[in-house]
């Protein structure tokens, strides 16, 4: 029993087991000064010590639970009793080796919150005082003059990360724990920060997806055959997809490093890309609409890139946002061309970018950013109309770019068409193509959980989070999004429509996007609308991205640039613009005010628990740093403001991704490789587990599998088991493919499966299953499941190794 004074958390851990009824606990009841507490997730664990004394057949008697401490516990020491409850009104009192009690200290402050508070407090200092606005501005000037430096320092930046090799993925976990015995990874002893284990679709999924495809023998393959029994075809790999050699490759950027590059450097090139195009492309797109404004756009677009959601989500968000605004950026150049060669080669890149933007293959950020985008570029030609130009170079160049992506998506559908068609069968994803919006209820704090963004991002949630909101995933990821001001922002959007302004009509796109998304987000719209629009293929989950780059261009356009004030100076807009947006001071301090009770409001609807740490020093930061940006926008002091949102978002995101070398090399260490190999091949491998990390990580080291992380199911396997007709929507789906052991009644098959979202789990009866009905001849087990498979005739135990068993697989039971 432990008691954590920071996040007021308690954690109990023992063991429990009913010999009757031959089972663990299904929950514990836990009483502190007689108060009894929810338990909300009761985790189960192994314990062998309890196995060797009761037998073999005790399975997770081992339990650990954790909850926080309502406020009415306060200091000292206090009576705890903890029953464990079985079904039927079965319950025991479970002794304590702590004298039953437990000793509550006084809350501790972390000073991660005194420093993120006088951080906050130095930003608006330096905001206040003459001299560094003086800099701001002069840096400002030259930076206008100076952009090609920009471009240059970018591009010296992102060459010299990927000659360094330096990666933000969390690969290294591949190496921990007992299934890091399995690949041997030839790296160097480097690591700031630590891996993160919530971002195991990167580190486990993607990243040895990729890694399977560079150890694969020919080298990027479509169809990786060491993946599943019919092998996967990796073109239904999305985000930054995995490098196949096909002609599509040319618009999968990310990828390219893999193609002429080491290893090391080319997952450097992989990791960084995302990051580091789509700035470029975004301050290019800001500029379009800001141009006198090289440094404000720049600090707009870094504050975009860096945020929580993009950092955790692995970057991906920056790529399904880097292929729209790319586009945006080249149309706005074509419809000025009048040069042939630049309008065919702008031709060409647009057909490559949106076939890339296709292979993003996230329908819920393709479909929110695309279509914000592509509003923004209706309206930014309105207001430019008068001198773009279409003529025959842009026919021309427009026919180009349905060629290229015409060839390049051709080229990817012949290879890929079965494997999509079999994901739009599944049940997950494929059946979520009925969204209406107002699809969140029970958590009102949801759409402004970025203001807890500093706290949960790096430092992680509380023990018992998801449980506060059990119709959402609660982790960091799924809770990193942006830091908003949505009352300044809409009310300076709303104001700016009724004056005269040079960027009216793309004003008015950003404005009629904000309109839509709320009401899809709050209300809802009719299918038909959803289905006219294609959102009925997002879910209100993943709205963030496009909420937060609408966010970003709309304070772009807030600058006050006024066509009323002809030939000021740009001291005399500013000044013209405060005159006639405040009025008076009380607007100002009324929204400032507002803003920073929407932030105090946002850490009161919160469950209790849901922070690993919360403090009045956090809670007053956050406001304080809210209250005063949204002052700055009211008073069109945009600069500060954009500083102190980049301030909040570097402060969050800075610790969460680790910084690393790559790997050099991956492969099987030699005691593995001899016990997968038969007749000079490897051997395909069933791994028994918990979860799928074995099986990636001898994917990744080029070892063939049955089951692993696979983006559809796989027929012949499911036929070759005899899986039941009635089952098949168990295994419907993108899955997590798990196979474990346990024991099945006589008169039922040896094998039953369970499929939930994304995990299909196969329990297998350890005596009477199969084996060799699954494609496998090597089966990869823990020393602990090992004796229960000794028996199974179809099995031969071979050896072992770091903790695993290997068994051969018998073509042809007795």
């Amino acid at each position: 029993m432990t008691y954590d004074p920071i996040g007021r958390q308690v954690q109990v851990q023992g063991w429990a087991w009913d010999s009757a009824l031959g089972m663990p606990p299904d929950n514990l009841r836990v009483a502190i000064g007689g108060q009894v507490l929810p338990v909300a997730t009761l985790i189960r664990v192994d314990r062998p010590d309890v196995q060797a004394v009761l037998g073999s057949t005790v399975s997770q008697a081992g339990f650990s639970a954790s909850f926080p401490l309502p406020p009415q516990i306060g200091e000292g020491t206090h009576d705890i009793q903890v029953r464990a409850l079985w079904p039927h009104n079965v319950e025991l009192r479970l002794p304590s080796t702590h004298a039953g009690q437990v000793t509550v200290q006084a809350a501790v402050t972390p000073l991660r919150h005194w420093t993120l508070l006088g951080l906050v407090a130095a930003w608006i200092l330096l905001a206040h005082l003459p001299r560094p606005q003086t800099w701001a501005l002069q840096l400002g000037r030259r930076l206008v003059s100076r952009t090609r430096n920009i471009d240059v320092a970018l591009m010296l930046a992102f060459l010299l990360m990927v000659a360094c090799g330096i990666t933000g993925s969390s690969w290294h976990l591949l190496t921990q724990g007992a299934e890091g015995a399995l690949a041997h990874f030839v790296t160097d002893p480097f690591e700031v920060f630590s891996p993160r284990f919530i971002r195991s679709d990167e580190w486990g999924i993607l990243t040895t997806n990729a890694l399977a495809q560079w150890n694969h023998q020919p080298p990027f393959p479509v169809v990786n055959s060491h993946l599943g029994l019919e092998g996967q075809n990796m073109g239904v790999v999305g985000m930054t997809g995995t490098p196949i050699a096909q002609w599509a490759a040319v618009a999968r950027p990310a990828t390219w490093g893999y193609f002429f590059l080491p290893l090391r450097q080319a997952m450097a090139w992989h990791w960084a890309f995302p990051f580091f195009a789509c700035l470029w492309v975004l301050w290019k797109g800001l500029r379009l609409l800001l141009p006198a404004r090289a440094g404000f756009t720049f600090t707009l677009a870094l504050g975009f890139c860096v945020a929580p959601y993009a950092a955790g989500w692995s970057l991906w968000p920056l790529y399904a946002v880097f292929f729209p605004m790319a586009l945006f950026v080249a149309l706005a150049r074509l419809l000025q061309a009048q040069r042939w060669g630049v309008a065919l080669l702008l031709g060409t890149c647009m057909g490559a970018l949106l076939t890339g933007w296709v292979l993003v293959l996230y329908p819920p950020w393709q479909i929110t950013v695309g279509t914000f985008i592509g509003l923004l570029a209706l309206g930014w030609a309105t207001d430019h109309r008068a001198y773009l130009h279409w003529g025959r170079q842009q026919w021309c160049a427009l026919a180009l770019m349905v060629a290229v992506a015409a060839a390049l998506l051709a080229s990817w559908w012949l290879d890929t068409s079965d494997a999509v068609a079999r994901m739009q069968a599944t049940v997950y994803p494929g059946g979520r193509t009925a969204q209406q919006g107002a699809d969140i209820v029970g958590a009102p704090w949801w759409v402004l959980r970025g203001y807890l963004n500093t706290e949960t991002l790096t430092f992680g949630v509380g023990a018992n989070a998801q449980t506060f909101a059990p119709s959402l995933h609660i982790n960091e990821s799924e809770l990193s999004a942006y830091f908003l001001l949505p009352l300044p922002i809409v009310l300076m959007g709303l104001w700016r429509l009724t004056q005269p302004a040079s960027q009216r009509w793309a004003l008015v796109s950003c404005m009629v996007f904000i309109a839509f998304w709320v009401v899809f987000r709050f209300i809802g719209v009719p299918l038909w609308l959803a289905q006219l629009t294609l959102w009925s293929h997002v879910t209100s989950v993943r709205l963030d991205l496009a909420l937060g780059l609408a966010s970003t261009v709309l304070l772009a356009l807030l600058w006050p640039t006024l066509r009323d004030t002809h030939g000021a100076s740009q001291g005399a807009l500013l000044q013209f613009s405060r005159q006639r947006v405040a009025g008076s001071m009380v607007w100002g301090v009324g929204v400032a005010l507002v803003s920073a009770g929407l932030v105090a409001l946002e850490f009161h609807w919160i469950p209790s628990g849901l922070l690993r740490a919360d403090s009045l020093p956090l809670r007053a930061a956050i406001a304080l740093a809210i209250g005063y940006a949204s002052w700055w926008v009211m008073r069109c002091r945009l600069r500060p403001a954009a500083g102190m949102l980049l301030l909040l978002s570097v402060v969050a995101t800075l610790g969460f991704n680790p910084w690393t070398l790559a790997p050099r090399a991956v492969g099987l260490p030699p005691a593995v490789a001899e016990l997968i190999t038969e007749h000079g091949e490897l051997q395909r491998t069933l791994v028994i587990g918990n979860d799928a990390k074995a099986a990636v990580t001898l994917v990744a080291a080029g070892a063939p599998v049955v089951n692993s992380v696979l983006y559809y199911p796989h027929p012949a396997l499911w036929e070759s088991m005899g899986l039941r007709v009635a089952d098949w929507s168990e295994v419907n789906r993108y899955q997590h493919l798990i196979f474990s052991v346990g024991t099945l009644p006589a008169g039922e098959p040896p094998f039953k499966v369970h499929g939930q979202m994304d995990f299909v789990r196969v329990t297998v009866d350890p005596l009477r299953f199969d084996f060799a009905r699954t494609g496998a001849r090597r089966v990869l087990a823990r020393v602990e499941v090992a004796p229960m498979l000794s028996g199974n005739p179809g099995l031969t135990a071979l050896g072992m190794h770091d903790g695993f068993v290997w068994f051969a697989v018998r073509a042809n039971r007795p």
